[in-house]
Protein backbone atom coordinates (compact mmCIF):
# COMPACT_ATOMS: atom_id res chain seq x y z
CA UNK A 1 0.00 0.00 0.00
CA UNK A 2 2.79 2.39 0.83
CA UNK A 3 4.20 2.00 -2.68
CA UNK A 4 0.88 2.87 -4.38
CA UNK A 5 0.66 6.15 -2.48
CA UNK A 6 4.26 6.99 -3.31
CA UNK A 7 3.76 6.31 -7.05
CA UNK A 8 0.62 8.46 -7.09
CA UNK A 9 2.46 11.31 -5.39
CA UNK A 10 5.34 11.12 -7.86
CA UNK A 11 2.89 11.06 -10.79
CA UNK A 12 1.04 14.11 -9.43
CA UNK A 13 4.31 16.01 -9.00
CA UNK A 14 5.39 15.07 -12.53
CA UNK A 15 2.18 16.52 -13.96
CA UNK A 16 2.22 19.71 -11.88
CA UNK A 17 4.74 21.70 -13.97
CA UNK A 18 2.76 21.09 -17.19
CA UNK A 19 -0.46 22.24 -15.53
CA UNK A 20 1.16 25.25 -13.83
CA UNK A 21 2.74 26.51 -17.06
CA UNK A 22 -0.45 26.20 -19.15
CA UNK A 23 -1.37 29.44 -20.90
CA UNK A 24 -4.49 31.04 -19.39
CA UNK A 25 -7.41 31.31 -21.76
CA UNK A 26 -8.23 34.75 -23.16
CA UNK A 27 -11.46 36.44 -22.08
CA UNK A 28 -12.63 36.16 -25.70
CA UNK A 29 -15.82 38.10 -26.44
CA UNK A 30 -16.86 41.39 -28.00
CA UNK A 31 -19.76 43.69 -27.18
CA UNK A 32 -21.89 45.84 -29.46
CA UNK A 33 -22.88 48.81 -27.30
CA UNK A 34 -25.84 51.06 -28.18
CA UNK A 35 -26.12 54.49 -26.56
CA UNK A 36 -28.55 57.37 -26.46
CA UNK A 37 -27.29 60.96 -26.22
CA UNK A 38 -24.19 62.86 -27.25
CA UNK A 39 -22.77 64.86 -24.35
CA UNK A 40 -23.89 62.40 -21.66
CA UNK A 41 -24.53 59.13 -23.49
CA UNK A 42 -26.56 56.47 -21.69
CA UNK A 43 -26.09 52.82 -22.55
CA UNK A 44 -29.33 51.41 -23.92
CA UNK A 45 -28.00 47.92 -24.73
CA UNK A 46 -24.74 45.97 -24.67
CA UNK A 47 -25.02 42.77 -26.71
CA UNK A 48 -22.44 40.02 -27.23
CA UNK A 49 -21.31 40.27 -30.85
CA UNK A 50 -18.75 37.46 -30.99
CA UNK A 51 -17.45 34.68 -28.74
CA UNK A 52 -14.04 33.17 -29.48
CA UNK A 53 -13.43 29.43 -29.33
CA UNK A 54 -11.08 28.26 -26.55
CA UNK A 55 -11.86 31.32 -24.41
CA UNK A 56 -13.16 31.94 -20.92
CA UNK A 57 -16.32 33.41 -22.45
CA UNK A 58 -17.01 30.24 -24.44
CA UNK A 59 -16.37 28.05 -21.38
CA UNK A 60 -18.76 30.23 -19.33
CA UNK A 61 -21.53 29.76 -21.92
CA UNK A 62 -21.67 33.24 -23.49
CA UNK A 63 -23.45 33.28 -26.83
CA UNK A 64 -23.86 35.81 -29.62
CA UNK A 65 -26.96 37.91 -28.89
CA UNK A 66 -26.77 37.66 -25.08
CA UNK A 67 -27.26 41.06 -23.43
CA UNK A 68 -24.89 42.28 -20.69
CA UNK A 69 -27.19 43.58 -17.96
CA UNK A 70 -24.88 43.92 -14.94
CA UNK A 71 -21.15 44.24 -14.30
CA UNK A 72 -19.86 43.78 -10.74
CA UNK A 73 -23.37 44.50 -9.44
CA UNK A 74 -23.88 47.69 -11.51
CA UNK A 75 -26.77 47.85 -13.98
CA UNK A 76 -25.56 48.40 -17.55
CA UNK A 77 -28.70 49.53 -19.48
CA UNK A 78 -29.72 53.02 -18.39
CA UNK A 79 -26.37 54.00 -16.89
CA UNK A 80 -24.01 56.58 -18.33
CA UNK A 81 -21.33 55.32 -20.69
CA UNK A 82 -18.63 57.40 -18.96
CA UNK A 83 -19.67 56.09 -15.53
CA UNK A 84 -19.57 52.48 -16.79
CA UNK A 85 -16.26 52.70 -18.65
CA UNK A 86 -13.95 51.97 -15.67
CA UNK A 87 -16.20 49.06 -14.62
CA UNK A 88 -16.03 47.53 -18.10
CA UNK A 89 -12.22 47.33 -18.17
CA UNK A 90 -10.61 44.05 -17.14
CA UNK A 91 -7.74 44.41 -14.66
CA UNK A 92 -5.19 41.56 -14.84
CA UNK A 93 -5.77 39.05 -12.04
CA UNK A 94 -8.99 40.67 -10.77
CA UNK A 95 -12.16 38.62 -11.40
CA UNK A 96 -15.08 40.48 -12.97
CA UNK A 97 -18.65 39.29 -12.40
CA UNK A 98 -20.92 39.77 -15.38
CA UNK A 99 -24.64 39.03 -15.63
CA UNK A 100 -26.18 38.32 -19.02
CA UNK A 101 -29.71 37.87 -20.32
CA UNK A 102 -30.33 35.36 -23.08
CA UNK A 103 -32.75 36.03 -25.93
CA UNK A 104 -35.31 33.78 -24.15
CA UNK A 105 -35.19 36.09 -21.08
CA UNK A 106 -33.26 33.76 -18.77
CA UNK A 107 -30.24 35.20 -16.96
CA UNK A 108 -26.89 33.78 -15.95
CA UNK A 109 -23.68 35.01 -14.35
CA UNK A 110 -20.12 34.57 -15.61
CA UNK A 111 -16.92 35.46 -13.77
CA UNK A 112 -14.00 36.20 -16.10
CA UNK A 113 -10.42 37.17 -15.23
CA UNK A 114 -7.80 38.78 -17.45
CA UNK A 115 -4.48 36.93 -17.29
CA UNK A 116 -1.58 38.48 -15.42
CA UNK A 117 1.00 40.01 -17.74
Amino acid sequence: MGQAIQVTSILALALLPAWASAEPKPIGFSLQVSTDGILSPKVTRAVVGQVLDNSQAKAAGLATGDELIRVDGIEVPGNGAFMLKPHMEFVPGKPKRLMFKRTDGSTYEATLTKALQ
